[in-house]
This record gives structure tokens, C-alpha cells and sequence, in this order.
């Protein structure tokens, strides 16, 4: 299910075609709440590419990443990756895998060498700083 229209292009990466940075935080607000509920966390995966980073290499990572991760970019040269689920702890193992596939398509013939910088990073937690209104909060009134 994609999200389409006006609303989707302003969600996007027209780059990549991956959800844009700002769509990423509001998500990642949204499951820090969640998780802090269900104790559990949710950790961040930045990698920062140097190369071919386009369509191809985010549908690539894509497939490297479970359905219940959510991967954006930043309109740039890097991308965000929020491992959402309960086992977001193998974050280390799924970066570990996103190398693999970069070397991978490193190793190809005659292929644009992409260089990558993972880093990992824990996931925020909502405390109210973001402002008076947030997912899973009730507007004020006024």
C-alpha cells in the first residue's frame, strides 16, 4: 500500500522514492511512544553513502530490511533506518547485512563503487520537547 497524490509527494524522496526525512520523525516519535509502552526500544540506523545512491540502491536496502522497519531518506546521501520490533537489539546483524549488500554490489563488473558509513543510534523518546501535540496525544485546547 503506497501512499499516493499530493500527500505522498510530499512524504517522499522524489530520488528514491523512500519515505522523506520529515514522514521519518514523526513516525519515529510515534514508535518510541509505543515501544516505551511495551518496554521495549527502538534504535536508528543512519548510513551515509558515497556513490550511486539512487532508486536501485533503496529498493535494494529495502529488501535487505524486515516489513516492520522503516527505512527514509534525507533527500541527500543518507538514509534513516528505524528498526521497530521487539528485536530492534540485532541492529548491529542488520547493519552487518546492509554492508553485505553493498559489497555485493560493489562487486559487480563494472559497477559505480558505493562507499558506506553505518552508525547506529538509539531511538528518542517523546518528552514533551517536540511541542504540545503529538501522535497518540490530544491536541490542546484553546
Amino acid at each position: 500500500m503506497g501512499i499516493s497524490g499530493f500527500l505522498g509527494q510530499a512524504l517522499t524522496d522524489p530520488a528514491t522514492g523512500l519515505p522523506n526525512l520529515p514522514y521519518f520523525e514523526f513516525i519515529q516519535d510515534w514508535e518510541s511512544r509505543r515501544a516505551s509502552r511495551r518496554s521495549y526500544t527502538v534504535r536508528v540506523l543512519t548510513l551515509r553513502v558515497r556513490g550511486a545512491a539512487d532508486r536501485s540502491l533503496a529498493w535494494r536496502l529495502c529488501q535487505e530490511l524486515r516489513t516492520s522497519d522503516l527505512i527514509a531518506s534525507d533527500g541527500g546521501r543518507s538514509y534513516r533506518v528505524l528498526l521497530t520490533s521487539p528485536d530492534a537489539e540485532n541492529a548491529p546483524a542488520i547493519g552487518e547485512r546492509i554492508q553485505a549488500m553493498i559489497d555485493k554490489l560493489n562487486a559487480r563488473p563494472g559497477a559505480e563503487p558505493i562507499r558506506a558509513e553505518l552508525a547506529l543510534e538509539s531511538g528518542r523518546t517523546f518528552d514533551g520537547s517536540q511541542g504540545p501535540w503529538g501522535p497518540g496525544t490530544p491536541p490542546s485546547k484553546g
